[in-house]
Order: structure tokens, then C-alpha cells, then sequence
């Protein structure tokens, strides 16, 4: 059998992080206020992708992470993102 495609039968593995109480408020409060932070496969391949952007939308305004992030860094970033995003606006709205 030839070499082929790793990815293929691999699996994205996310980890087992899961967020605080702090992190989730974070989060509905930023919903809310309309900032959104998703992932977006940065991997080409269409099942299982290892790597990760994140994308934020401000309230209809895209921007996207400069770096990539593996599938395990990945929701412990955007609940910094979100974590972030509410210590900074919600005073001001």
C-alpha cells in the first residue's frame, strides 16, 4: 500500500477543555453585544482538520487570527478571545 494521506483516517481531537463559569459569561455577553469568535479550518483537506484560524466578527466586521492554532489550543484561545473582548466593551455599552 502506498503512503497516502495521514489526515485522512486521523481524527480532529479537540482535547478535553471545557470553559468556566467566567468564560461562558464572557461569552453570552459578547453574543449579545454581537462579537462573535469561530473557528475556521485552516487545513485543506474537507474532514478531520487539525488547524485552526480564528475568526472575529464585531459587530459585522471580520478579522482573522494572523496564526494558525491546532485543534486542542483551539477553544481555550477563543474563550481568551471572548474573556478579552468582554473586560474590554462592557463598560462602554
Amino acid at each position: 500500500m502506498g503512503s497516502g494521506n495521514k489526515a485522512k483516517g486521523k481524527k480532529t481531537n479537540f482535547g478535553s477543555y471545557y470553559r468556566s463559569p467566567e468564560e461562558y459569561e464572557a461569552m453570552v455577553w459578547c453574543l449579545k453585544n454581537k462579537i462573535i469568535v469561530a473557528p475556521l479550518a485552516a487545513d485543506k483537506v474537507k474532514t478531520n482538520p487539525q488547524n485552526f484560524y480564528i475568526d472575529i466578527i464585531i459587530q459585522g466586521r471580520l478579522s482573522r487570527s494572523p496564526n494558525t492554532f491546532d485543534a486542542k489550543e483551539l477553544w481555550p484561545q477563543i474563550y481568551k478571545y471572548y474573556k478579552y473582548y468582554y473586560d474590554k466593551h462592557r463598560k462602554s455599552v
